[in-house]
């Protein structure tokens, strides 16, 4: 049970089920099919982003990590977006869900650098 807990996979799953429930239940809170594809894309992204490369354990290693920070920033927007807090730039949907699989894109090449031998950026 424990390992559970202490399971990224398993938070980052909860806090996307959190997401989708609060839609269903605050209706100043809305999550629209730009957003939740978005927001699917950043979950999946991160959990097999994780579990290819779980990286350093801990919370240091939480906050070490690159996939983490990428998906909390796309969380953080697409939740903002979500109660209508004005996104910068006059963002549309389409572009917030274009910029979530450009993160879901990014977390999965962080997981990838150095696990596949011709999978190398720094070449």
């Amino acid at each position: 049970m424990k390992e559970l807990f202490t399971s990224r996979k398993f938070w980052m799953t909860v806090l996307a089920l959190l997401v989708i429930i609060i839609s269903a239940f605050v209706p100043s809170f809305a999550i629209d099919q730009e957003r939740g594809a978005g927001l699917a894309v950043i979950v999946v992204s991160y959990v097999i982003g994780v579990s290819v490369d779980p990286g350093p354990g801990g919370w240091a290693g939480v906050f070490r990590s690159r996939k983490f920070w990428a998906a909390a920033v796309g969380l953080t927007v697409i939740f903002l977006d979500g109660f209508g807090v004005k996104l910068p730039f006059g963002i549309t949907e389409g572009q917030l869900a274009d910029i979530a699989v450009v993160l879901g894109a990014y977390i999965a090449g962080v997981a990838l650098e150095g696990k596949i031998p011709s999978f190398n950026p720094t070449r």
